[in-house]
């Protein structure tokens, strides 16, 4: 018995795998004639046609605004199953695939099917005849990785989450964040850009912000490191654009999920120079003992991995809050200073050790007994890392003088410098 008697003997049965809301459609009555009438090419396409419009179906139900930022679609709105004519059959696999709606398996083949239907259908000046045994298996395909699966359940409608956390504020956020976590890669891409745009917005709800800042380090834990750096590039170009309110609420954003480090490097420069500078206007400052601890928590909130072009800035604002001045230090600010020291790269020590050798604010703080009686431990949190040679035997003489010593040495540095600047 060859194929093409086997499907018409076993069409009740592929029926019957068939959703019932599809086995009367006149595609499928189309498609068996034309297997019979060895028109294999033309049942081809009347399959496959059936096939798609099963596809648009199921992801206008799940959401069709999610599938425009699965696939990325630059053209007009989709909001309809019409709509998805005007997408390639590729991007509607693709698409369906990041929405969970296709499995692996199914993706694969269909791909495949998609390329026969092109090739080897009626759809286009066919480049060969397609077999019997591959018009059973294209028709396989179709049924057993689309025509069979109900629609989906709607997925977590944008809309609808930004509505409820308007609403009121959330008493159970794990339970929100499992949800969210519940979706497609993709859908928690879209829906982080979501609340991306709602936070940074002038008029954004405070009962709204107040629940994006407390899911939105969570979720962002759960994405790739390609959405990270695509919310990263949009928080650029808000900055591009001088945009200083929406730049300011972004960078907060990026601050909160963790997200500084996804922003190109000669972007982040501008951010850790910024910082830097704030918290030494504010140690320089009046009243620096109380000011410096909200600038130290906000420079320690960029990242570990600073630019090269912010070091020094940033290593310099870092150890003078540490050593203090004449009168002190800041002590609620140490708890920042010492994660960000034990955090620095090695060019990040070699940098401590060239302040100290050529800074002339630097240098003359070190000319008082309290910030001299702090080399010590500064050292110590430094002698975990790995020393330059070149520094060796500074690090030996800071940490193995007293105060007294530490003093003296920089005293006549910085009256031989100074002497230098006055000539």
């Amino acid at each position: 018995m060859n194929s093409v008697t086997q499907l018409n003997d076993g069409w009740e049965q592929v029926k019957l795998a068939i959703r019932e809301d599809y086995r009367g459609d006149a595609n499928l009555e189309k498609a068996r004639i034309a297997c019979m009438a060895g028109l294999n090419d033309a049942a081809i396409n009347y399959i496959w046609n059936l096939t798609m419009h099963d596809l648009y179906r199921k992801i206008t139900t799940y959401g069709i605004e999610y599938f425009a930022s699965a696939i990325s679609w630059n053209g007009s709105p989709l909001r309809t199953v019409e709509d998805l004519h005007e997408v390639k059959d590729y991007e509607i696999i693709n698409g369906a695939y990041s929405l969970g709606i296709l499995l692996p398996e199914a993706h694969f083949h269909l791909q495949y099917c998609r390329e026969i239907r092109n090739k080897f259908s009626t759809a286009h000046y066919p480049m060969g005849e397609v077999d019997n045994i591959e018009l059973l298996n294209f028709v396989k395909n179709c049924v057993k990785y689309v025509l069979t699966f109900d629609l989906p359940n709607p997925g977590l409608q944008i809309k609808d989450l930004i509505n409820k956390l308007k609403a009121e504020k959330l008493k159970d956020e794990d339970k929100t964040v499992l949800q969210i976590e519940g979706q497609p890669l993709k859908i928690r891409g879209a829906i982080m850009h979501s609340l991306f745009s709602q936070f940074i917005k002038q008029d954004c709800d405070a009962t709204l912000k107040s629940n994006i800042k407390a899911l939105s380090p969570k979720i962002w834990s759960s994405l790739s490191d390609e959405i990270r750096s695509d919310i990263a590039l949009r928080y650029t170009s808000l900055a591009d654009l001088k945009s200083e309110d929406e730049t300011r609420e972004g960078e907060e954003f990026l601050k909160l999920v963790g997200g500084i480090k996804y922003i190109p490097d000669g972007n982040r420069a501008f951010f850790f120079n910024r910082s830097a500078q704030q918290y030494l206007d504010s140690h320089f400052g009046w009243d620096n003992f109380y000011n410096e601890p909200v600038y130290a928590k906000a420079l320690l909130s960029l990242d570990k991995e600073v630019p090269i072009e912010a070091l020094k800035k940033y290593v310099l604002s870092i150890v003078c809050s540490f050593v203090g001045n004449s009168y002190g230090i800041s002590d609620a600010a140490q708890v920042y200073n010492c994660k960000m020291l034990s955090g620095l790269s090695q060019m990040g020590v070699d940098m401590v050790f060239k302040l100290f050798a050529t800074n002339l604010d630097l240098m003359g703080k070190m000319t008082y007994m309290k910030p001299s009686a702090r080399m010590k431990p500064l050292m110590e949190i430094l002698k975990e890392k790995t020393i330059g040679s070149e520094h060796e035997i500074m690090f030996k003489f800071y940490i193995g003088s007293d105060a007294a010593a530490i003093r003296k040495y920089f005293k006549e540095k910085y009256d031989e410098r100074t002497m230098l600047k006055e000539k």
